[in-house]
């Protein structure tokens, strides 16, 4: 067989045995299309970590990609039926990526809206610390927008007494961060970092280097900050001033879209339904997906106050169990409930499934 290009292992990635995906469905996952549906669909093939992994991609490259593997034998079916893993794409995806990095972390979905300015204000954070330890002020910073550089200097202005202990204890948790992988992945994340005369390295020259591959020296990457979110969210006390960071940029603007996030808002003042419609002006079907996006997104989500009390022993024994559900199983036990509330109950058992 003609080798495959590091992409088709990618997709080769997202297909599973034992439910068939659609092209359009893996698509939009892919891309990260932002709606509830899809979203959803994401959760259901257990593909979060590759939701918004290729933003750019155009729509022919996953085709002929699908078409590539269906030739050669690796998936079967088609964009009517759905594509399924064969025998012998297991043993090819499997070979393959025993030793070549792909996406594998659930996080992705969550932080997506927000790891591209996290990262770029990790990064700043780094230049403008080395570069005051070493007082030196002739440097252009590697942040230009304006707004992001006034995001910097409050920041710092938290800690204007002692910016010298505040920079020491940023390595520090770099450091600490770093230790925890494995030494190529953590010689390779250290090369973005630009400071005192040292210039950051480009992805080509990371590969190039390390002798890997772009794509995988770009999965990497991005891998190992998904980590590093992780670490910050589970472990905030041992990593302080990293941990402030994304606390203070996921609070501005949230996990979920700008939408949704102004939906819940209205909802945690104390106004219901009705009144939020009436308010934002918008109709009850978009109301109700942005409450379904926080459920999505958010573990912790006010589920009693859009279910009765029936629907919600329902989901309870649901999640107890970690028993995934689809609308026609649950309106066999609620004939007569409503959209909104059955694609609830589906949210909330593929959040108890995966996390409890």
């Amino acid at each position: 067989m003609k080798g495959l290009t590091y992409i088709e292992y990618l997709f080769l990635d997202c297909i599973s045995t034992e439910r068939p995906i659609k092209e359009a469905t893996l698509f939009y996952v892919l891309i990260g299309k932002r709606t509830v549906s899809t979203m959803l669909q994401c959760r259901q093939y257990d593909l979060e970590a590759y939701f918004n992994a290729m933003p750019g991609m155009k729509p022919k490259v996953l085709k002929k990609g699908l078409e590539r593997l269906t030739s050669e034998g690796l998936i079967s079916g088609n964009e009517g039926l759905g594509y399924l893993l064969t025998e012998a794409g297991i043993g090819e995806k499997n070979d393959f990526l025993s030793s070549h990095a792909h996406f594998s972390l659930g996080n992705q979905m969550k932080f997506a809206l927000i790891q591209g300015v996290l990262r770029r204000r990790m990064l700043f954070l780094i230049q403008i610390l080395s570069e005051m330890l070493h007082k030196n002020k002739q440097y252009y910073p590697i942040e230009r927008e304006a707004k992001e550089q006034l995001w910097m200097k409050r920041l710092l202005a938290q800690h204007s007494e002692d910016k010298e202990s505040f920079a020491k204890s940023c390595g520090e948790e770099w450091r600490a961060y770093l230790s925890r992988l494995p030494e190529r992945d953590a010689g390779i994340f250290a090369m973005q970092f630009e400071g005192n005369d040292h210039l950051r390295k480009t992805t080509g020259q990371m590969a190039g280097l390390f002798k890997v591959d772009e794509a995988e020296v770009k999965i990497l990457l991005h891998q190992n900050w998904l980590r590093l979110y992780d670490s910050l969210e589970q472990e905030p006390e041992k990593f302080p001033v990293l941990s402030s960071v994304m606390r203070m940029t996921a609070n501005e603007t949230g996990l979920a879209s700008a939408s949704a996030e102004t939906t819940m808002r209205y909802f945690r003042n104390g106004h219901g339904m009705n009144e939020i419609i009436s308010m934002r002006g918008l109709k009850q079907s978009t109301i109700q997906d942005h409450f379904a996006e926080i459920a999505l997104i958010y573990r912790e989500f006010p589920v009693p106050a859009f279910l009765d009390k029936e629907k919600m022993q329902y989901l309870q024994q649901l999640a107890a169990q970690k028993v995934r559900v689809d609308y026609r199983e649950i309106q066999e036990v609620f004939p007569e409930i409503n959209f909104f509330e059955s694609r609830l109950i589906q949210i909330r058992s593929e959040v108890a499934a995966k996390y409890g």
